[in-house]
Order: C-alpha cells, then structure tokens, then sequence
C-alpha cells in the first residue's frame, strides 16, 4: 500500500537513528509538541501545517500539483527543521543545564525550551542596560545635586545679605542691633574703627559707617565709592578665640540674651562690635559668629570665671610685630573690648582656641560659691523673736502660694524700720563649731548622683534631666565683714558670712540655691537629715525653700579635658603651640599663679564679695529669706507636695528676688 504523504515528509525531515536497536513496532516518530511562543499564543510547530497541505494535494488528484505540493511541503519542513537548529544552538549557548530543565518541564521535546532561554537572556541584558542606565542617572543627579545645592546655597546666602541690607532679616530682639532695643534702653550704636570690619572670612572691607544713633536699622551695604578701599584693606584674619568674663549680675535680666531684656550677652556683643571685633553684618546674629557661654547665670548672680567663645577678628594683627604677636595682640583686644563695656563687667584674659572649641560643650566640671551669712543660722526661735514687731502676721501652715505670693506679703509686711530692728538683734550671732559640722555633713549628702527634682522647678522624677553629679560640697573658713556707720556716727555691727563651694558638672535651674537653703536648715535644726535623704529619692516629692541669688556667684570654669588634648597634641606641631594656650584658670598648689587667676581673685574679692555684703545691708534680702521661711510658713517648707500644689510648680516658697 502506499505511504500517506505526510509520513513521507516527516522521514525526511527526521530520519531515523542509525543502528537503531530492534525493538516493538511503535507509530512514527510525532512532530514536537506545542510551545508558547513568543508573544503567548499556544500552535504546532508543523503538524497542522503539513496535514493541511496534504490534504490538500490529493484533493486535486493530479500529477503535477502533486509534485509542486510535494515541494512546498519540503520547503516549508526544511525551514522548520533549520528553526529547530537554531534554538538547539542558543540553548547550547545558555548552558546545557538550563536546556536539559527546560525540555524535563515541557516534555522533554527537542528545542522545547529554546524561547525561555531566549526570554531569560532578553532578560539579562535588560536588566544589565537598566543598571547601567541607573548607575548613570545616579551620577548624574549626584552632580546635578552638587550643582544645585551650591546654586542654593549662594542664592540663599546673596538672599539674606540683600535682606539684611534692606532691613528685612531682622537682627535677635534682645540685641541692641535691633532699634527697638536701642530705643527701650537709650542706647547709640556706633559704627566700629575702620580695619576692624571683616568681610568672608579673613578680610576687612570699609563699608558705610553712616549709622544713626538709636534711628533705623543699621545699614551694612557696601557702596560702589569704597570698593577700592576695600580692595586695598589689609587683611585681617579670623580666629577662634575664649574670653573670660567676670561681671555683677545685679543690673541685668540674666547672662543669656533676651527678647527686650537688657542682659549680659547684649552688652559684650555691643563692646565686640564697638571694638571692632565682631563686623556688621554679623551684629545682632549670634549664631553668625558661633556665640557659646560655658554657664548661663539667673538674674541677679554674678560671675568671676564666666567663658564665652566665639569667632572675631584678630583686629590688631597688622600692628603687631612677629616677636610679640603672639603675647601682645591678645592683651591688646581685651584691653580695646573693656574700654566700651561698664564698670561691673570685665573681660579678664583672651586665648586662641581650636577652631570647634565650644565654651559650652569643652567644660568639664564648674565651681560656684554661695555666700551665706551666719546669723542665717539662727534657730526658728531667734528668728521669730528678732521680727516680733512685726504686727498682723499670722503664720500661714497649710497654705500653698508661690514666691511671687509669698514676696510680695514680706514687701507689704516689712519695711525699713523693720529690717533695721531684725539686723540688730540677728547680727550679733557667730557660727559654733557644732553648727559648721552639721553644715558639713549636710552639704556632703548631695554629693554623688541623686535625682534633684526637688530642687529644680518643672522637673519630674522620671525625667533623666534631673539626674546629676555632684563632685564636691563643702563650707571654708568664715570671714568677718566690717560694718559700715550709722547716721549718728556710730559704727554697725560686723557681719560673718561663711562661703560654701560646690563643684559639679551642670546644675539644674535653682539648684544651688535650694541645696544651700535644705543644708543651713540642717544646721539650725529646722529639718531633720532623714527628710533631706528622703528629698534626694524618686519616691518622694517635698517642698524646699530657694535661698536669696544675691549671694551665689560662679567662681571657675574647668576645660581640663580640652588641656589634655593640647597636651596630647603637642608633639605633633614640634611642641611649639604659641597661639593656642592652654586655658588654664585654676590655681594649683605648689604652681604659680598665672596672670588671669590673678585678675579673677582681684574682681572676686574687690567687687564680687563687696557688693554681695553692701546690698544685703541696703535691701535686707537674706532677712527677707528668714521672715518667709520662718514666720510666714511655719511648717510648710519640707512638707509633702500634693497634686496641684503652686509651690511645687514655681519652684517652692521664698522670700527673695
């Protein structure tokens, strides 16, 4: 019988194996099963193709077409089969494993896996293209990025000059830049020296001087008549630099700068500028010239080892000679800064320092001393019966008000007369040695770690805040101050004060104070040593009273760590480090006295101490102390607090300012 056509053309285009082992009739080999192509669609490789065309050609039942059928179909499988060998080729490419997995997944047909291993590869290189286009897009933002923020950051820093000139960026409110503050306190600023303006970083410019006094915002413009000079201007560099200060805190709101309050931090910044170490267009913007003060003092305490730093122009540097630059300039500056500040402020030394020292951050510890005169150690007693002239007082045991409150009863109740009688009779007591040992050991119970919520205002228990280290507590050698004379001629009573000194890290806002006021009521025996323990846990919450600022000053900042580093670093630069000393402004037994220590000592005693005792006799404020802690609030001070209570919230009961 005659072979159907198709199984013809199917030997021909897959012959069979040579030495083809005898086995059991089986049908013709089938032609490859169906795969997915390319774009998804399920059809045979050829079978439906070569039965159509078949049958198609006997249909027409003759020879001829036939034989051209016969052709076609031979065409049309010899291009399938050259298909087949193209996809064996590449899946040989791809790796003989990935082709072996393809073709156990679909059957195990020959070049069933071809368009997978196509589609991988298709894959591959797409992603490879994608990362490189990646890569590229990311180096070219990271370039673009750079441009646009150095575009910004000069558009942003043309933006505030062109606003500071034209007066829009306002200077800080609490700076006698600012008109308002000049206006409020009667203050003129005048332009600084020519040279002794900066402009960048390292060069003086002569800008427009014409500043009016107390009219307008200062004008920082610089016009197109002195850009020459400007050209011409020697430069003059800027450098880091440390200034200790010592000042009486009296006549200001405060060492920190303040909106409309005339402190501290005004006055040195109106001296730098005035001085011609701060220029003016960074005047009235502390963070321009990167201002940083080692502590910030209440109102009303003063200062004998305050350290602020900040960056300012080494005005004298074209003046000096190599030989003394060094030694010079900067005794220079400081003597230039005092000639505009007032009487009760000082600037005591000036050093170079590193250029991220930072007053605030390199201190270490610091040490205040507070001031206390004895007869503030009289028993509740003595106390009551030195103000039993006082009339229409009545002790107020539960009661819950606020300093404020409590102030404002004393200047109602006491008066001149008053004071004067309490003085007299309160003057004469001397402290006993049992008294300073009661003292003693009660400064030592807040030395260590405590929590001192109780002796801070806003501060809770489980604020981490309230944690702090006390290094060292104790009280030194009393003094005696010689009283002053009556308007009769007679001489008044001498005045004891003990001083206590105090060395910790940081200190929370009234802390010293109300540590002062818990110890004197342990020595006189108006508190007990257990209720103090109890006011140094977690567990309890107790009313402290606040002794008068008057009498606590800062009396030395330490930068021991930043020595060390200087020291450390010596060898590095030769040990030769002329222009950035040590700050060194401690005594040290056995070492002489360094000039600053000198100049701290000289303000201590000559103006801190002096004014301490004359304005306790003119205002009576530790007397005021006493008939608040004593008379007003018989039993309140060292009570629990409860919910809600006033004087828990503004920080206790006192009788002071």
């Amino acid at each position: 019988s005659a072979r159907p056509h198709h199984v013809a053309i199917v030997d021909r285009i897959a012959p069979p194996r040579r030495h083809r082992p005898q086995q059991s009739p089986r049908p013709p080999r089938s032609l490859p099963a169906p795969r997915r192509s390319f774009f998804g669609e399920s059809k045979e490789i050829m079978a439906d193709h070569v039965d159509g065309a078949a049958a198609a050609a006997t249909a027409a039942g003759t020879a001829q077409n036939g034989v051209a059928a016969d052709k076609s179909r031979v065409a049309s499988a010899a291009d399938q089969d050259g298909k087949r060998e193209r996809t064996n080729e590449n899946d040989n490419d791809g790796g003989h494993d990935e082709k072996r997995s393809n073709s156990s997944q679909n059957g195990g047909g020959g070049g069933c896996g071809g368009a997978n291993s196509k589609q991988r590869k298709a894959a591959r290189w797409k992603s490879m293209n994608k990362k490189k286009k990646d890569q590229k897009r990311r180096k070219f933002e990271q370039k673009d990025g750079e441009q646009r923020h150095e575009k910004k950051k000069k558009f942003k820093k043309e933006t505030w000059k062109r606003d500071y000139d034209e007066g829009s960026a306002s200077p800080h409110l609490g700076s006698f830049a600012n008109e308002k503050m000049r206006k409020l306190f009667d203050v003129s600023v005048d332009a600084p020296p020519s040279g002794g303006e900066g402009k960048g970083e390292n060069v003086t410019t002569d800008r427009d001087d014409d500043v009016a006094n107390g009219e307008g915002p200062i004008n920082n413009s610089t016009t197109a008549d002195n850009g020459d000079a400007a050209e011409d201007a020697a430069k003059v560099p800027k450098r880091k630099l440390a200034l200790l200060v010592s000042f009486l805190g009296s006549n200001y709101g405060g060492f920190q700068i303040n909106d409309e309050k005339r402190t501290l931090q005004a006055e040195i910044e109106l001296a730098l500028y005035r001085a011609g170490i701060i220029s003016k267009m960074n005047f009235g913007h502390p963070s321009k010239y990167g201002w940083s003060n080692s502590a910030r003092t209440d109102k009303g305490v003063h200062a004998a080892a305050q350290v602020v730093s900040l960056k300012g122009e080494m005005i004298f540097h074209n003046e000096m000679e190599v030989e003394t630059k060094a030694k010079e300039e900067l005794d220079a500056m400081r003597e230039k800064v005092n000639e505009h500040l007032p009487e009760d402020i000082r600037i005591l030394d000036v050093e170079r320092v590193t250029r991220m020292f930072c007053a605030r951050t390199a201190r270490d510890k610091v040490r205040y001393q507070y001031m206390v005169p004895s007869f503030c150690l009289c028993s509740r007693e003595e106390v009551r019966e030195a103000f039993a002239g006082v009339e229409n007082v009545e002790p107020m045991d539960e009661s819950k008000m606020t300093p404020m409150e409590a102030s404002n009863i004393v200047k109602d109740t006491l008066n001149s007369e008053v004071l004067a009688n309490a003085r007299d009779v309160l003057l004469k007591h001397r402290v006993t040695s049992e008294q300073m040992e009661r003292l003693r050991s009660g400064l030592r119970l807040f030395e260590g770690t405590h929590p001192f919520h109780n002796y801070t205002r806003r501060v809770t228990a489980s604020d981490a805040s309230a944690v702090r280290y006390i290094l060292s507590f104790e009280p030194l050698d009393p003094i005696l101050s010689p009283g002053g004379l009556n308007e009769d001629g007679s001489k008044k009573p001498d005045t004891q004060w003990i001083p206590l000194q105090v060395v910790g890290q940081s200190f929370l806002l009234n802390q010293i104070r109300k540590m002062v006021s818990a110890a004197v009521d342990l020595a006189r025996g108006a508190v007990s040593e257990e209720r103090i323990r109890e006011s140094l846990t977690k567990e309890h919450r107790v009313k402290v009273g606040v002794a008068p600022a008057q009498g606590l000053f800062l009396d030395r900042s330490y930068f021991e760590l930043y020595n060390k580093h200087k020291v450390k670093n010596a060898p590095k630069h030769g040990d030769k480090t002329p222009d950035r000393n040590e700050l060194d402004w401690v005594e040290v037994e056995g070492k002489d006295m360094p000039a600053a220590v000198r100049r701290i000592e000289e303000f201590k005693n000559e103006k801190i101490i002096p004014h301490i005792i004359r304005e306790e006799a003119a205002e009576g404020n530790f007397l005021n102390y006493l008939f608040s802690q004593d008379v007003l609030c018989k039993h309140h001070i060292y009570g629990a607090i409860e919910d809600g209570d006033k004087s828990n919230i503004d920080g206790g009961v006192s009788g002071g300012k």
